[in-house]
């Protein structure tokens, strides 16, 4: 038997929940593998531009649209900064609106990794009716009929938790380096509210 033979098998055993539990797995997988390159290239950048500014390296240097910190001083109404104050309440505002982008879809697969063991849990359910319908229709004398459903419980049971604990592993070791990144970029936006303000606006206008 194939190897595709014996998923289709495996599938159809396990009944029409199944197929959403592979469904809902494939849609975590490809945010998760999504996440993971986007978050690398982001700490990367951010990294980068930190070293910059720690290095005492001119605003200019970081370019647009890069790390998160190159993102809010891109927002930034540059002309009409005029004083610390002012910077750091623009920064926060534009900062909020940044924040999120770092997150990504990370609360979206907490809630299918969440959504995994209940799926699982319903293909508990809806084998042990089928095992009780067969009870209550043909009585205690077909075992093969009963196998079906118990089958269809205890399948859907293991995959749904299967596939659960390594997205929910994941998930934990990507919200682990949005919390670092979050961190270098506090770290990098504080290095920028310590510099003197005109030669700030005179770097990055002028760049």
């Amino acid at each position: 038997m194939s190897v595709q033979q014996e998923f289709l098998a495996l599938m159809q055993s396990g009944g029409p929940i199944m197929w959403v539990i592979f469904l809902v797995a494939c849609m975590a997988l490809g945010m998760l593998i999504w996440e993971a390159l986007k978050g690398r290239q982001l700490m990367r950048l951010a990294e980068r531009d930190y070293q910059t500014l720690r290095g005492a390296g001119e605003v200019s240097q970081i370019k647009k649209g890069g790390s998160p910190v190159a993102q809010v001083l891109a927002l930034l109404s540059w002309q009409q900064i005029d004083s610390q104050q002012m910077l750091a309440k623009e920064i926060n505002i534009h900062l909020a609106e940044v924040v999120p982008k770092m997150s990504g879809t990370l609360a979206t697969i907490a809630i299918l990794a969440s959504l995994l063991p209940m799926l699982g849990l319903l293909g508990t359910v809806t084998g042990m009716i089928n095992v009780f319908e067969v009870i209550a229709i043909q009585g205690n004398g077909k075992p093969d009929l009963m196998a079906d459903g118990i089958s269809q419980a205890l399948l859907t049971t293991a995959s749904g938790l299967i596939i659960a604990i390594p997205v929910i592993f994941l998930h934990h070791l990507l919200a682990q380096r949005v919390n670092r990144l979050m961190t270098l970029t506090h770290q990098a936006i504080q290095l920028i509210l310590h510099r003197n303000i005109e030669q700030l606006k005179q770097g990055y206008l002028h760049e």
